[in-house]
Order: structure tokens, then C-alpha cells, then sequence
């Protein structure tokens, strides 16, 4: 009993600590670290650098190619993948046409319950990605630049959930706001105060996020995207 108590002890860190290996290769492609077409370490590197076995290696690789972030080459290696596909396809073809308030309506729904997931399974380097994401947009100077790091920050905060459908979910979201009806919206309604407004916003729920704090973070994030939709809708 005690054999099987053990082994199962054995699976549930493995599984742990291949999720937060694929969360951190996660964190650096959305972040540009790790950009399309470039070659990752071998197993046996990855697995020298990180301090974990092969095998727990090759599941977070597999998570990674499953959910459309990476290509395996037998032979070659595995490199970042050009054009992220969905593990779902159905969730990119939902929000193909979907309106703005439709999605400011289901963030909302969305968005806030997340950072229970993130509390519960993130790891230090995912909430230091998230706070970093933050200064990084405090540097933004220009509406693309700035786009980029408001979008990462939510990328990042669903990739510490460590929920896949959650992730693809929000893969799914992050093309619809780059559609012409998004960018039309934020053409009209975004300046440089208002930039700030929100960096603020994102760095109390960052903030919260490092603390532990569940209901602090919940709260800040609803009224982040309360304050998004006022701005962008006028409601």
C-alpha cells in the first residue's frame, strides 16, 4: 500500500513540475523570448538546465506540440511553432465574428475566476513574468507596443492556470481582439493617459497575484475590465 501510495506521490510531482516547465516555454514564446522558427535545447540539455528527468521533460514537450506551441522533427529537434493551432479549433471559429461587448461580456464572466487557478498552480517564475509584463508595458511608446504588453499580461495570467482549455480559450480570444473591429475601437478610444490607467490596474492584480491574495486580485481584475469596457463601449 505504501509502494503504491509512493508511486502515486511520484506521478503527481512529475506532472507538476512538467506543467510549470511547459508554463515557463509557454511564458517565454508569448513574451518573444523564444520566437517562431527557433530550435529548443534537447531533452537531455533541457533536462540538465532545469533539474528534472527526461521523461518529465518529454510530457511538457508533448503538452507543448498537443496544444499547437511547438513542432517535433524526429532527428531535428523541436522548434517554436509559425502559426499557433488550436488543440480546439472550434474555440478560434466561436470568436471568428464575435462583437466586442460580446467578448467584454464573457471576460468578464471569464477573467476574474482565474486568478484562483493562478494563485493555486502558478509558479514563482510565472507570477515574476506577470509583474514583469507590467514594467515592460510601463515602457510601452507606441499603441502597437503597448497592445503587445496588454495582451501578454492576460496570456500570461491564463497560462499560470495551468488549465488547457483555458489556455486555448484564451488563445482564441487574444486573435479576436486583434481583429479590425478591436483595433478600430482602441484607434478611437486608447491615448497615452488612459495607457496608464490600465498599467495600473494590471499592476494591483499583479501585485495581489504575488501576494496570494484571491479576493484582492479577483476584484481588481473585474474592475479592470469594467473600466476596459467604459472606455471602449461607453457602458
Amino acid at each position: 500500500m505504501e509502494d503504491v501510495t509512493l508511486q502515486e506521490t511520484q506521478r503527481a510531482r512529475s506532472r507538476r513540475v512538467a506543467n510549470e516547465i511547459r508554463a515557463d516555454l509557454e511564458r517565454q514564446i508569448a513574451l518573444g523570448q523564444l520566437k517562431s522558427g527557433d530550435r529548443l535545447l534537447t531533452e537531455r540539455a533541457l533536462a540538465m538546465r532545469l533539474g528534472a528527468s527526461r521523461g518529465v521533460i518529454r510530457a511538457a514537450l508533448l503538452d507543448l506540440e498537443q496544444a499547437g506551441k511547438i513542432t517535433r522533427h524526429v532527428g531535428r529537434g523541436s522548434f517554436v511553432a509559425g502559426t499557433r493551432k488550436p488543440a480546439h479549433p472550434i474555440g478560434a471559429s466561436l470568436v471568428a465574428d464575435i462583437s466586442p461587448a460580446e467578448m467584454m461580456e464573457f471576460r468578464l464572466l471569464i477573467e476574474p475566476g482565474l486568478v484562483d487557478l493562478v494563485v493555486i498552480n502558478a509558479s514563482n517564475a510565472e507570477i515574476d513574468a506577470i509583474v514583469a509584463c507590467v514594467a515592460r508595458g510601463d515602457a510601452a511608446s507606441t499603441p502597437q507596443e503597448f497592445n503587445f504588453w496588454d495582451d501578454s499580461f492576460h496570456r500570461l495570467i491564463a497560462a499560470a492556470t495551468h488549465n488547457r482549455l483555458v489556455i486555448d480559450l484564451y488563445e482564441a480570444i487574444s486573435i479576436a481582439r486583434k481583429s479590425g473591429a478591436w483595433t478600430r475601437l482602441k484607434q478611437q478610444t486608447m491615448d497615452k493617459s488612459r495607457w496608464k490607467v490600465f498599467q495600473d490596474q494590471h499592476r494591483v492584480i499583479a501585485e495581489a497575484l504575488k501576494c496570494g491574495d484571491r479576493e484582492s486580485a479577483r476584484i481588481a481584475m473585474r474592475d479592470h475590465l469594467l473600466q476596459a469596457r467604459t472606455k471602449l463601449l461607453g457602458y
